[in-house]
């Protein structure tokens, strides 16, 4: 397992645990029907906007009945990188895509077999027989932004390829994921934050969760004691890595597609003066910077203008891609206290920040934060509930399909009809499937679990590796 040690320090009051030694027999299929209880593997794959890699998180489930803690149990994640001679075709289809939607065919044969090739070498660098992961969850960005005419025809759908991804694994796929809190559809809310704040929720305390991806999300998760029964709190709120990686392809010739750790920029000296005068203009919480960037060079976009102002500036490269780190973090803690003083009353204070993402690795981000967050603010990485901070996305994808599986199989025709208007309604997951070689068992033995009746998102969720919680099951504290 490739195991990525964080460079920066977080205020803290404890210390994440490394459960990845925990896991290193091989994983082959057994029976894992005991007594009616739910037990199952789930692999969550994900890309990035660019397709320069693939991340996975190989999760295991269990729970005894459906009024029980739902347990959760890491066993593998890491990376598969995607060779530029498979990347490379793939983005130029994309850059055509929107003006020929007959170019989708292909895209998504090529995108089905880059995942299920990359699927199979996960598996075998880990040791992982395929029949043993009872369905897989799946999500790219990349084919998201398209608006494509209406079909029927599963190959031509723009999440088709997933139709590639059973054809060569023979696993069930789960994708297109969407958020149901209260009855009503949360279109706006990432279904990443809608599981990190499942992960997250404490008893008493306050917790954010910071996911610094190509763009950045924040999450407000209130204590279970809050007496306001609220819906997941969570935008988008402008660059994470995105303009970062693009400075980076740019002034290296390519040579580097990002800034590993913040060791580039720590050598550059920041135009204070460029970054308040973008910040100025550029209002996050209402637009977004467009994921082409991500796969673009020399576009007509915030980046490239970026670039030009700093070169016009007579900035080096160094000194370049260390504005745009200052923007980046000068923006995240700009929209962290907007939203915060948007959604909380006035004086509302955060105790934990968790933060995540590949730019938590980088130190001038972190640093930044942390001399101007407020002294009371605890900065923990994500691995202190259990989770790697690189493997949360892969992770929280896995957990959507789990719960889109659970519950739309107990909503199928032959199951009793959905809660009335009179009866609550509990948070759902729903997404698209391609069924697998192993579908009808895996609804047999979700029908037994659910003894008849429609499951909803579980909302007691518990991590193993969760340092905080074992501590308080220890009375350590």
């Amino acid at each position: 397992m490739v195991t990525i040690q964080l460079s920066f320090k977080m205020r803290r009051t404890d210390s994440a645990m490394d459960t990845s030694e925990l896991f290193r027999g091989r994983i082959i299929q057994h029976d894992r029907i005991v007594n009616d209880g739910l037990d199952l593997r789930v692999l969550g794959v994900r890309s990035g906007s660019g397709l320069n890699e693939l991340n996975f998180a190989l999760v295991h489930y269990h729970q005894d009945s459906p009024n029980t803690p739902l347990r959760v149990e890491l066993l593998k994640h890491g990376e598969i990188a995607v060779p530029p001679s498979i990347r490379t075709p793939i983005l130029n289809l994309l850059r055509e895509a929107q003006s020929k939607p007959a170019l989708l065919t292909r895209i998504n044969t090529q995108i089905g077999q880059m995942f299920s090739s990359s699927i199979k070498t996960f598996c075998q660098k880990h040791d992982i027989e395929i029949t043993s992961i009872d369905f897989v969850g799946t999500h790219t960005p990349s084919l998201g932004r398209f608006n494509y005419p209406p079909t029927e025809q599963a190959e031509q759908h723009p999440l088709g390829w997933n139709t590639i991804i059973k054809a060569d694994t023979g696993l069930t796929t789960v994708f297109d994921f969407s958020i149901m809190e209260r009855a009503v559809v949360r279109a706006r809310i990432s279904p990443v934050a809608f599981v990190d704040k499942l992960l997250l929720q404490h008893p008493k305390k306050f917790r954010a969760c910071l996911n610094i991806d190509e763009l950045t999300n924040i999450s407000f998760v209130p204590a279970h004691s809050d007496k306001q029964d609220r819906a997941t709190i969570s935008r988008d709120c402008g660059p994470g890595s995105l303009l970062i990686d693009y400075a980076m392809r740019y002034c290296t010739s390519n040579d580097h597609g990002e800034d590993h750790q913040g060791k580039y920029s720590t050598n550059g000296t920041v135009n204070q003066t460029i970054v308040d005068r973008f910040l100025d203009s550029h209002d996050y919480l209402r637009f977004a910077p467009p994921l082409s960037i991500a796969r673009e060079m020399f576009g007509d976009h915030e980046a490239q203008r970026l670039v030009d102002e700093c070169l016009f500036s007579s900035m080096c490269e160094a000194d370049t891609v260390a504005t745009i780190t200052r923007i980046t973090a000068q923006n995240i803690l700009k929209q962290y206290c907007r939203l915060l003083d948007l959604f909380f009353p006035r004086g509302q204070k955060v105790d934990e920040l968790f933060i995540c993402g590949p730019s938590a690795r980088n130190a001038n981000i972190i640093d930044y934060l942390e001399a101007k967050l407020p002294e009371s603010v605890i900065t923990k990485p994500l691995d202190d509930i259990g989770i790697p901070g690189d493997a949360n996305e892969a992770v929280c994808y896995a957990h959507l399909a789990l719960e889109a599986v659970l519950g739309q199989v107990t909503r199928m025709p032959n199951s009793p009809a959905p809660p009335t208007s009179r009866q609550p309604l509990g948070d759902a997951v729903r997404g698209k499937f391609v069924c697998g070689d192993k579908w009808q068992q895996l609804v047999d033995r979700v029908q037994r679990f659910s003894q008849g009746k429609s499951l909803h998102v579980t909302k007691d969720v518990r991590v193993t590796g969760n340092l905080t919680d074992g501590i308080n099951r220890l009375d350590l504290c």
